[in-house]
């Protein structure tokens, strides 16, 4: 038991050691066995996290080292603000810092200075050149839902230190309710995105300036965005409110958003899902969203349509409904495995699916 607690407390990983993915056909999901947070022993179990660090979060991928970071919480859901990470060549986790002593202030971080626990939606993004997990502001901060900040935190996976401030805020507008951040590749800068009348802006962290000029738009929560990086497209889709929404925006010819449903063809129905997973794929030039079970949605920039995709028949794994409360930026593209990876519940298996060529 010491052991054990010991092991947990310096968030080393004890499920899956040298365990490596096997060979993933094209057109088949695969699940990793042992791989649930719960199952890890690592899960903090204060204040009932259950699942609940995943309610209205997301997580984040580092290209480099192929760890999928999750952060989350927040509101009446869980207090603690711990990070874990999945690493997709030990097939393992590793909790990289432990839970501050909630309180139940009105302010953006706890009284160690660690960032409170939140929803982080769609607006958690790592940056591979400050090598930072970033929060790029945050909504419904624990416990109350109504408490919100646009101050940036950044996690140093290094030193597994916290730090807040040090950037310029994110500017005035719209709600930070179901914000949007995502990389782009290309320039290393990050678009980001409110809710309600929203306005795309783009950060730059090499010099920490925020750059405007895009019009303003309406958008939903519970919506998810990704980037086509060689068309310079941040395209979004997904609903709460049970209509559809497709929206795009030319990240170089700053401008107002183009709303997509009168273009848009084929299945159009993950428009109107409710935070799907929602990025975008390089070798096929499409974006991929999936919303639960076995099939994936394709959008092909180059005429706008919509395909639906199943899985091989020979596939014989299925990754299950998405959680009720979204899923965000926990389905995200791994480029050097060429796989999709969906982290789906703490209690759930973590999954990857490999797309079959067109």
């Amino acid at each position: 038991m010491l052991k054990h607690l010991l092991l947990c407390s310096i968030g080393l990983a004890v499920h899956a050691q040298g365990a490596v993915l096997p060979e993933i056909p094209p057109g088949h999901w695969y699940e990793i066995p042992d791989s649930s947070l719960v199952a890890s022993g690592l899960l903090e179990g204060r204040d009932g996290s259950v699942n609940k660090i995943t309610a209205w979060s997301s997580a984040a991928l580092d290209p480099a080292t192929n760890r999928l970071f999750l952060w989350g919480g927040g509101h009446a859901d869980y207090a603690g603000n711990e990070v874990y990470a999945f690493d997709l060549e030990t097939l393992r986790w590793d909790r990289l810092s432990d839970p501050a002593q909630p309180d139940r202030e009105r302010n953006d971080s706890y009284a160690d200075g660690s960032p409170r626990s939140r929803h982080t939606y769609n607006y958690l993004e790592f940056v591979p050149s400050a090598k930072r997990l970033m929060s790029f502001g945050g909504a419904a901060l624990y416990p109350y839902g109504n408490i919100s900040t646009r101050r940036i935190s950044e996690f140093d996976p290094g030193s597994r230190r916290w730090v807040t401030g040090r950037r310029a805020d994110v500017p005035a507008g719209g709600n930070m309710i179901g914000a949007h951040a995502r990389l782009d590749p290309l320039s290393g800068d990050i678009f980001f995105l409110t809710s309600q009348r929203a306005t795309l802006m783009r950060y730059s962290p090499a010099d920490d300036r925020w750059r405007q000029g895009w019009g303003g738009h309406y958008v939903r929560v519970h919506s998810t965005a990704a980037i086509d990086p060689k068309r310079r497209f941040l395209v979004l889709i997904g609903s709460g409110a049970g209509a559809a929404q497709a929206l795009r925006w030319d990240l170089d010819r700053p401008g107002p958003a183009t709303d997509l449903r009168s273009v848009t063809s084929g299945d159009t129905e993950i428009e109107r899902a409710y935070g799907p997973g929602f990025d975008f794929h390089p070798a096929s030039g499409m974006f991929v969203a999936w919303s639960g079970g076995t099939d994936v949605h394709m959008l092909d920039p180059a005429d706008w349509r919509w395909t639906r995709r199943a899985p091989s028949p020979e596939n014989r794994v299925d990754p299950g409904p998405q959680l009720s409360t979204g899923t965000f930026g926990r389905f995200r593209y791994v480029p050097e495995l060429d796989l999709f990876v969906v982290m789906n519940g703490v209690q759930r298996n973590v999954f990857v699916y490999r797309l079959a060529p067109l």
